[in-house]
């Protein structure tokens, strides 16, 4: 047997043992998500092919809309249609018992497209919720994120690449977002991740002992090892694109997973640290698996960054006013009208940035005050920058 289907059957071997123990993939029918509402095979990106299908779960408590929660099955990168059994019975369950929408999208596997198909799949989800929000019942000011294995892998990815478009390391450029689907006027941001073992920094996958897994990855690559390709493989990870503007990470993995070393969550987590991006790592002493152990503190990691993002939203409603500062600039929002005071004695440059980090108006403030119409910009959250180090977010 070849270390592919080697491995793979291990893939399978583990999934049933963590079946068994109430850790991790619930399968089709079995789970207890049967007697939920639910859209299935709904193709994200209208081209009918099964790999773009995703599941829809809806709570049992009837509102207009809900925060999501989407959660991305492992398979090495190996199975482009394991919606089915994307941990159903442990991150599912939890999701819609607490309100959340549950989405568990097919993706193309690494035989199907190289990277970053990948993820050009997962961020047209996301754009495809936002696109049919009221149909959908999708409250778009939380969407979050999490992932087994693999599925790990590509939700930190989302997180720190939220605001990634075209990005090149060395010699390489690949376009992150992609352009799938009909609605790629939305964004593709996600407000917190979560990572279950996931196998996250690709070019340290032998940072401790466990299964070598770049005969799935090198694919995705174009047949080109870490070694070879250092470009490629930099933007195939998290760490490349961190700043700390990312969202909230929590980190979950067992010290006896020996097929995805646990030091690469604690590397991973060291990074994040480094770079001032909130974070939680829950080392466990379980092996490869979602541990239902802990979804109720993931859970609860979410809904405590949902009631911050929500607490910010309510705050940036009326910009600070700080007439009087000769350094401060004064910043009101009425109307769809910008207005900003203070540039007559110390002019400024600004720019004002939407939510995937595209500049959508600049200039220079030379006078007492200037007024820039926004009404054409679409309803969302954004940041006025100026080169005097002041910054102001406000919802239009």
């Amino acid at each position: 047997m070849d270390t592919r289907k080697w491995l793979l059957a291990v893939f399978c071997v583990g999934s049933l043992n963590a079946f068994s123990q109430g850790w991790g993939f619930g399968g089709n029918g079995s789970s207890g998500l049967s007697s939920y509402t639910s859209k299935k095979d709904v193709n994200y990106v209208g081209d009918g092919k099964g790999y773009h299908a995703m599941d829809i779960y809806y709570p049992k408590e009837e509102k207009a809309s809900y925060p999501v929660i989407i959660h991305i099955y492992g398979s090495a990168w190996s199975s482009n249609n394991s919606k089915g059994s994307a941990d159903l019975t442990t991150v599912g369950e939890g999701a819609v018992k607490a309100g959340y929408i549950f989405v568990t999208p097919n993706h193309r596997a690494n035989n199907d497209a190289q990277w970053p198909g990948q993820i050009n799949d997962i961020k047209a989800v996301v754009r495809y919720l936002r696109g049919n929000a009221e149909s959908l019942k999708v409250d778009t000011s939380f969407i979050a994120i999490s992932g087994f294995s693999s599925g790990g892998h590509l939700a930190t990815m989302m997180g720190t690449s939220r605001n990634v478009k075209e990005y090149t390391v060395g010699s390489t450029t690949m376009d992150i977002e992609g352009n799938l689907g009909q609605f790629t006027e939305f964004s593709s941001s996600v407000d917190a991740v979560c990572d279950w073992s996931g196998p996250v920094i690709l070019d340290k996958l032998n940072c401790g002992s466990a299964m070598d897994l770049n005969s799935f990855i090198s694919p995705m690559m174009g047949n080109c090892s870490a070694s070879q390709c250092p470009d490629k493989y930099a933007l195939a990870t998290a760490v490349t694109f961190m700043d700390p503007s990312d969202p909230p990470y929590l980190l979950v993995h067992g010290s006896a997973d020996n097929i995805v070393a646990q030091c690469q969550s604690q590397l991973f987590y060291e990074e994040l640290q480094k770079n001032n991006i909130e974070c939680k790592y829950i080392p466990t002493g379980s092996d490869h698996g979602v541990n239902a152990d802990k979804v109720l503190d993931m859970i609860e990691f979410f809904n405590t960054a949902r009631e911050k993002r929500m607490a910010q939203k309510e705050s940036v409603g009326n910009l600070p006013d700080v007439t009087g500062s000769v350094m401060a600039p004064s910043v009101t929002l009425k109307n769809g009208h910008l207005f900003i005071r203070g540039g007559e004695k110390n002019p400024f440059s600004f720019k004002i940035i939407d939510i995937v980090g595209k500049v959508v108006s600049q200039g220079i403030c030379t006078s007492l005050v200037q007024q820039y119409d926004l009404s054409s910009l679409p309803k969302g959250l954004y940041v006025l920058m100026t080169d005097i180090g002041y910054n102001y977010r406000f919802l239009k």
